[in-house]
């Protein structure tokens, strides 16, 4: 899906990201884990196309980034932010055919769909609200269907690609289980799912790969359950922890949670 390939960033003398090698699978979802100040936003804007690398290069689909049209990665990927954008007083019914734009079809059918999706995520009673008067987790969850439908072309979502930075930061217990059950489907649909994440046990729990960042660079990456490991834990949030395994109820599956203290003789990004 995605290719990093000796990926660095700087601005000024500030390297942000240092020979970043990567390779993002499709159909599956990828956490990218580190510190505060780590690079995690620096790659995901690289991943965006949103970010000039200084060397290096990305490719999506076996194609250089920079090749692609804006209205082309419109349609391959879609973006979560964290922070809630600043909305303009209209419905949410209205917002949400705002991610139908790109493609050539008639209004019935726009509008057929968004009902359809709608019904699909549970969010029916919303379509007839202003936007601006949702809550913050309502407006996570409108802004996921949004990044749903602007990728939907079939139930068939192989090659394409959601991106989410702390998705669930504005979201209840109940929501954000309901808000991974949803990435969980996507990939299952053959998407590919990339998230940003400081909930590490939250993370580990849905990702089948993660990502560790320190200091712009990968510290680790691979299969969830070779990379959260106490040390591998210790060394990119630099604390002392303890790793905990605890027996699921399914035979031969372990929930694992890290619980960390600051390590004194390093500080804390």
């Amino acid at each position: 899906m995605f290719s990093l390939q000796g990926v660095s960033v700087s601005i000024g003398q500030r390297e942000l990201l240092s020979n970043i090698d990567l390779y993002i699978e499709p159909q599956t979802i990828t956490a990218i884990m580190g510190a505060n100040g780590a690079g995690k936003s620096t790659l995901f804007k690289c991943l965006l196309g949103e970010f000039p690398v200084t060397s290096g290069q990305v490719t999506f689909k076996q194609q250089n980034i920079s090749e692609y049209s804006q209205s082309e990665l419109s349609r391959y990927r879609a973006y979560i932010a964290q922070a809630k954008p600043k909305m303009f007083n209209m419905l949410v019914l209205e917002y949400l055919l705002l991610a139908r734009i790109q493609y050539i079809e008639s209004t019935k059918y726009s509008e057929n769909l968004v009902l359809e999706i709608a019904k699909q995520f549970n969010i029916m009673g919303f379509l007839m609200r202003d936007i601006t008067t949702l809550s913050g987790g309502e407006s996570q969850i409108i802004e996921f269907v949004r990044a749903y439908l602007q990728l939907y072309e079939t139930n068939n979502m192989q090659g394409k690609c959601l991106l989410l930075d702390e998705p669930a930061s504005a979201l209840d217990i109940k929501q954000t289980r309901l808000l991974y059950q949803h990435l969980q489907a996507f990939a299952q649909q053959g998407g590919t799912v990339i998230i940003i994440d400081h909930d590490i046990n939250q993370a580990a729990s849905l990702a089948n790969n993660l990502v560790l960042i320190q200091a712009g660079k990968v510290l680790a990456n691979g299969g969830t359950h070779t990379v959260f490991t106490q040390h591998n834990l210790d060394a990119c949030f630099a604390t002392n922890g303890q790793m905990i395994q605890i027996a699921s109820h399914k035979a031969n599956f372990y929930h694992l949670s890290f619980q960390g203290q600051p390590n004194n003789n390093q500080a804390i990004a």
